[in-house]
């Protein structure tokens, strides 16, 4: 779990406001959705900030807590922990290269959703 903490605490720096709401608006028209564990409101405009806050508050979740109970297939909270913030991470990371224009990034979310 520190190696997890010590990806998130050396997040990139944001990218400008322009880039973030194209991007958003690509996603949309796409109908995109991230594959992650617990609810994250508002993905689309994650920041490095609040990639951060969402790190600091799964971790502070009590193990008898509703949201990691109601985790169908993973009875472990710990377990749930740590497959929500990699996911988590991953995506952030995949829309990071989507703001930044990468071709690999869109080829992955174009690989999902138009290729079919």
């Amino acid at each position: 779990m520190d190696d997890l903490k010590t990806k998130y605490e050396n997040l990139k720096p944001d990218s400008s406001e322009d880039k973030i709401e194209k991007t958003v608006e690509s996603l949309v028209r796409r109908q995109y959705m991230p594959f992650l564990i617990l609810e994250v409101k508002d993905f689309f405009h994650m920041t490095r900030e609040r990639m951060q806050a969402e790190y600091k508050r799964v971790m502070a979740l009590s193990p008898d807590s509703e949201e990691l109970k109601n985790v169908v297939g993973i009875d472990d909270a710990e377990d749930v922990k740590t497959k929500h913030l990699t996911a988590l991470l991953n995506q952030y990371t995949l829309l990071c290269g989507l703001r930044e224009n990468s071709p690999e990034s869109w080829d992955t979310v174009n690989e999902l959703y138009e290729d079919d």
